[in-house]
């Protein structure tokens, strides 16, 4: 076909050179619609259900229910006290009705309460929202929930999903330190006898060694938006979260220490002043003097750690043509704080969705989000927390035995 044809082709068919939108109207609405201006347009509206939650559904939230018995039973072990229970310790759930946290032992009849002396005592919401919302928790990390999420999410007020998350972070609270003790004797048994080479490579020496990392950071810097009221009793990052002695000198900052593992778990510290005392007391607590560290220059004062080493980030370049040296961020020897700092930046973007958390609450709020995170490498507290099967919990009878994770005492 040549030029000629083509042309009176398009020309007998002039939609094919200027095709037109075809728009589907009803004429007979007494309504006007136009797609192209749905703001000006008259829609119907349908006004949504009371409740979208899954847990209006009855066989969820049996299933839920029975989640959260499992995750009390195992955590907080209740026995009954009668001589048979000693023997064979056994407790039958869901036996009382109109009352779900208490179980009824299987020998003397006698009734427990499972939330007693636990974080949820006294609890007068159903079981089901504690592991409906701490699975959300644990498959939403990084992102945090916060209290106006919890309330949307079950269709309750803002107050009582505040408590609720209170009383979820105080469990995730003790759970971490029973983490943090057990990580600290297995770090203690692995690295009894290592001795960290003074010179060259470290990467073949720290092959199959740990390596900790600690760093602190500022949170909510009053020194943002009111760089006049920014205290000057202090100096560096400590300065930027208390007000100046004229507006009475209070924190509204959050100063965090960062310590955590490489590849493993990570915790976090709320502390007043950046200084010697609280940051060396601090590390002693988490990770034994015999692990190697890596820090910044801000740690000289660590005189009794053989295996600490330390970057400049500060380091200038020997290159005219440059100003600040490669080496600041990862030195010849293979020393680098970039677990540390990549930690820093994760805690900064999950607490955007706070807008702004006062420091009362700060220490709370940096446990959920350290167990949440640790909680991956303990592949059965997140079974339990999360996704675990609740069939071992159920009308039946069912018989406590110790679980893996309780709470140390």
């Amino acid at each position: 076909m040549n030029y000629t044809q083509s042309n009176t082709s398009y020309s007998k068919n002039p939609r094919l050179l200027s095709p037109k939108p075809t728009l589907k109207h009803n004429h007979n609405s007494p309504y006007p619609y136009s797609p192209f201006l749905p703001k000006f347009s008259i829609r119907t509206y349908t006004k949504p259900n009371h409740n979208l939650s899954p847990l209006e559904n009855e066989h969820i939230r049996k299933e839920y229910t029975l989640r959260t018995l499992n995750i009390l039973s195992t955590i907080y072990q209740k026995t009954c006290n009668c001589p048979n229970s000693s023997k064979e310790p056994k407790l039958n759930f869901l036996k009382v009705k109109g009352r779900e946290s208490i179980a009824r032992c299987g020998h003397c009849q006698n009734q427990i309460s499972l939330t007693a002396n636990t974080p949820f005592q006294n609890i007068k919401l159903p079981l089901t929202y504690l592991s409906y919302i701490i699975q959300d928790q644990i498959l939403q990390y990084p992102k945090v929930m916060t209290s106006r999420e919890i309330s949307r999410k079950l269709s309750i007020p803002y107050k009582t999903a505040f408590y609720l998350k209170k009383r979820i972070q105080v469990m995730y609270t003790q759970l971490n330190e029973t983490l943090k003790t057990q990580l600290y004797k297995e770090l203690e048994e692995k690295t009894k006898d290592f001795i960290l080479p003074k010179e060259g490579d470290l990467k073949k020496a720290l092959k199959n060694q740990p390596v900790a990392v600690a760093d602190s950071v500022v949170l909510y810097s009053s020194s943002i938006r009111a760089n006049k009221h920014r205290s000057r009793r202090y100096k560096g990052g400590t300065a930027s979260i208390y007000l100046s002695n004229s507006l009475g000198g209070e924190q509204k900052g959050t100063l965090v220490h960062t310590v955590g593992i490489n590849g493993g778990m990570t915790f976090y510290k709320s502390i007043p002043l950046n200084n010697q005392h609280y940051l060396e007391k601090d590390l002693n607590e988490k990770i034994p003097k015999s692990v190697t560290l890596f820090t910044d220059e801000g740690y000289n004062f660590l005189w009794d750690r053989p295996n600490h080493r330390s970057v400049n980030h500060s380091k200038k370049s020997n290159d005219a043509r440059y100003n600040l040296s490669r080496e600041r961020w990862v030195t010849k020897e293979g020393v680098s704080s970039n677990g540390a700092e990549a930690r820093n930046n994760l805690l900064k973007q999950s607490f955007r969705s706070y807008g702004f958390l006062s420091c009362k609450w700060g220490q709370l709020a940096l446990d959920e989000i350290s167990f949440l995170g640790n909680v991956r490498f303990v592949p059965e507290l997140k079974n339990l927390l999360s996704l675990g099967d609740s069939r071992n919990v159920g009308f039946g009878d069912y018989h406590c035995s110790k679980g893996t994770y309780h709470l140390l005492t």
